[in-house]
């Protein structure tokens, strides 16, 4: 009897394990090694009415001293965002991909990669207009477009997160986004790897940023293949350092508008470029328009 009941017990103990497990394996969690970064906390953000995170709007005291936040623009770029996963999976940490609609459209598959690795999904427009030059209905169809697009390509809800192109907003847009309760992200450190075209000036400016500010939200993009080579780097100097990762993910899930047609072309002159139909084309085209970012946001 008592073996039985041990036997028993011996197997609810295993199914137990199991199911965590596989809700573990779900959820994007894993098994960190020992010395990996890791990730030292989530937080679990509510945009209700659309708050800022992120200088100068957010709260200076979102994060503690020496916590950070990776944040990656303008992917999904298929070789440099898998990279990047790699790099990430390595130290057993997180990030959030304010994704493109454009490159979300051309490689879906990407976007489910980095969903089913347990990152964050936010939003950064389509077509990556200065949407403080754009009429209302415009902003609209580019922000929308793009969480739908976003979100049949990710099997885990996409939060309601977004980055403004070139940190640029008005007021009209502010007001879209409280009323949409989507979250709205600036920057901390700005890695400005746009115009580094090489790693070591990717990394000091993360690191002297850092040492500057103690804390924040770091700002890089996933279609650049020297920032892809940075990443190792700045995580291994960001551990040597005693930095913490810290992930965000949404209280709530964005709600979707369905069926909102995205951009016919371009929303701003900057974009008027021919499309190349390969990745290489797509990636080389959104480095050029990273060449004319500028970083002041407006209220």
């Amino acid at each position: 009897m008592h073996a039985a009941r041990g036997l028993m017990l011996a197997a609810l103990a295993a199914a137990t394990v199991a199911l965590a497990a596989n809700k573990a394996e779900a959820d994007g969690d894993q098994t960190c090694p020992a010395g990996a970064l890791g990730v030292s906390r989530t937080i679990e953000v509510d945009t209700t009415g659309g708050p800022w995170f992120g200088s100068p709007h957010g709260d200076p005291n979102f994060l503690q001293p020496k916590e950070v936040v990776l944040t990656f623009d303008d992917g999904p770029s298929p070789k440099d965002t898998r990279e990047i996963l790699a790099a990430l999976a390595k130290e057993c940490t997180k990030a959030t991909f304010f994704v493109v609609g454009e490159m979300v459209a051309e490689h879906p598959e990407v976007v489910k990669e980095v969903a089913e690795q347990g990152h964050t999904i936010g939003v950064h427009t389509w077509s990556h207009p200065n949407l403080a030059r754009l009429a209302l209905d415009d902003v609209k169809r580019e922000v929308e477009a793009t969480f739908d697009a976003a979100q049949k390509a990710s099997p885990a809800p996409v939060a309601p997160f977004f980055r403004y192109p070139y940190l640029s907003s008005s007021q009209a847009t502010v007001d879209y986004m409280k009323s949409r309760n989507i979250g709205q992200f600036a920057v901390d450190i700005d890695s400005q790897d746009w115009r580094a075209r090489s790693t070591k000036p990717v990394i000091a400016r993360v690191m002297a940023g850092l040492e500057a500010r103690g804390r924040g939200i770091i700002l890089m993009h996933d279609i650049h293949k020297w920032t892809a080579d940075a990443v190792p780097q700045i995580l291994a100097q960001l551990k040597a350092g005693g930095y913490k990762v810290v992930q965000l993910k949404a209280k709530t899930p964005v709600e979707l508008i369905a069926d909102v047609s995205p951009p016919v072309k371009p929303s701003h002159p900057q974009l008027a470029r021919k499309r190349s139909k390969t990745a290489a084309g797509r990636v080389k085209g959104n480095r050029r328009r990273m060449a004319l970012r500028f970083r002041k946001p407006s209220a």
